[in-house]
């Protein structure tokens, strides 16, 4: 059986807007303007890896806000019956409250070199490491 390992991230941010903005792509990425002074990342998200752009056709993430268990919340992600006691068991690890989590994304290992948390007023994700499921 062929396997895949991804990086995993979960969190919470305060709104649903608030978590497009920072993982959705920014459609100026595919102008063709050239603006030599200025960088283009795919979305706030890759910026915030240090990756100008990551493929999301490997990326799969959402925003949950119902008040769920945190199965509940996930359990509808691509391959969560291989990933999602895996990821429970890391954020209990870290002292947080799974039942505040409202948020999850995860991407094939290959496409962020460096993959780190990111905390500001609007949301905290953490980066929980790469979770390594079949497919």
């Amino acid at each position: 059986m062929a396997t895949e390992s991804s990086h995993f991230w979960l969190g919470t941010f305060k709104t649903e807007k608030e978590f497009f903005d920072f993982f959705g792509e920014d459609q100026n990425y595919y102008s063709d303007k050239e603006d030599d002074n200025d960088e283009k990342y795919i979305s706030e998200f890759a910026k915030s890896q240090g990756e100008y752009s990551v493929d999301h056709d490997f990326m799969e993430c959402g925003f949950e806000n119902d008040q769920i268990s945190f199965e509940e919340k996930f359990s509808k992600y691509s391959y969560s019956s291989q990933w999602l006691a895996e990821a429970q068991k890391r954020l209990q690890n870290l002292g947080l409250n799974l039942e505040d989590i409202n948020a999850a994304a995860f991407i094939t290992s290959n496409e962020i070199k460096k993959p780190i948390s990111i905390k500001n007023t609007n949301f905290n994700i953490i980066y929980i490491g790469e979770i390594e499921y079949e497919i």
